[in-house]
């Protein structure tokens, strides 16, 4: 009984607790550090959410490259497209949370789509934020059949011909959709929304014309404007881009002031994956992005690199949820 109280006393004592407390922390962190030290060991596959050919696409398989000289293993590049992303972001959550799996995600399949419908289970905190890799403007295109050349004049078009004109997007719940949604609701126009399952289909259909208007990341949009194929009514930002300022903003028209709508592209793990290996991913994509070749392949593209810890890209998904939550709330595109 006298050595049952003792013991009972020495695991009661403040000290001891504490030592105990630290003991078992040291225990759990030493396992996932020792893990890192040999990470990777096996090819990393990359997940990316739309189908090859799109502007994400081209993003994600630039960082892979340069990513598998970095770590010293391959990234293989997967493309799972459909549920404007969801499909893709899924199979990522659901993964083991071992680094081997990432996702090259956007602000759409991430952010915006469990907020836009209402039968998707995720949320963006089932993701672990690894790092930024640039972020993109979106463009508001238009094919050239369509008798307008710029914002002012499509808005015209638009009142003379209520619901008649339609417009692309890539996917429900995207941030195109958010973005034609919130540009219809401030200018007070009606037009036809025209889903489509990615990227590549819209730009296809935009430019045989069975669609008149889509909405396209410049990335995409750059070519297609150079060669004539199909015309810019408006970069949808706040500023010109650095890399192609002769393309006027929808701001820089009569009617339309204060309309912003970027897009990102980071690499996400699945939830609970080792700090250490996403330190070792975020310290290996930050040393791609400080590559000029990366640098200068997705500046020609139309991305703008972002280095940054992963705590960072963390509070820009938490500010984009609580801004599109309400943005949503008022244009009221919950399904």
């Amino acid at each position: 009984m006298r050595l049952a109280a003792s013991c009972q006393a020495l695991l009661c004592s403040p000290i001891r607790l504490l030592h105990l407390a630290v003991l078992l922390c040291v225990l759990a962190i030493a396992p996932a550090a020792a893990y890192a030290q040999t990470y990777p060991d096996r090819p990393i596959r990359l997940v990316v959410p739309y189908p090859a050919g799109g502007a994400t696409d081209f993003g994600a398989r630039v960082v892979a490259k340069y990513l598998s000289q970095s770590l010293g293993q391959s990234v293989v590049v997967e493309n799972v497209s459909g549920a404007s992303g969801a499909i893709a972001a899924q199979k990522v959550i659901h993964a083991a949370a071992d680094g081997y799996t990432l996702l090259a995600g956007t602000i759409n399949e991430v952010v915006l789509v469990p907020i836009v419908n209402a039968s998707v289970s995720y949320k963006y905190q089932d993701l672990t934020p690894v790092g930024e890799i640039g972020t993109t403007s979106f463009v508001l295109m238009a094919n050239p059949k369509v008798a307008a050349s710029q914002i002012d004049e499509l808005l015209a078009l638009l009142r003379k011909n209520p619901g008649k004109i339609n417009v692309g997007i890539p996917g429900v719940g995207t941030l195109q959709h958010i973005a034609v949604a919130m540009l219809a609701n401030q200018a007070r126009v009606d037009w036809t929304v025209v889903p489509y399952k990615g990227a590549a289909p819209l730009n296809t259909d935009l430019l045989g014309g069975q669609v008149d208007l889509g909405v396209m990341t410049l990335p995409s949009a750059i070519q297609y404007i150079r060669d004539g194929k199909l015309k810019s009514l408006g970069l949808m930002s706040l500023q010109r881009d650095e890399d192609v300022k002769n393309l006027p903003t929808i701001n820089e028209g009569r009617e339309i002031k204060g309309f912003t709508t970027d897009a990102w592209l980071g690499l996400l793990a699945p939830a609970k994956t080792p700090a250490p290996i996403v330190q070792k991913i975020n310290a290996a994509l930050d040393k791609v992005l400080e590559m000029p070749e990366v640098r200068k392949s997705l500046v020609t593209a139309g991305f703008r690199p972002v280095a940054g810890t992963s705590a960072q890209f963390g509070q820009l998904l938490a500010r984009d949820d609580a801004r599109y939550r309400q943005v949503v709330a008022s244009v009221k595109l919950v399904h």
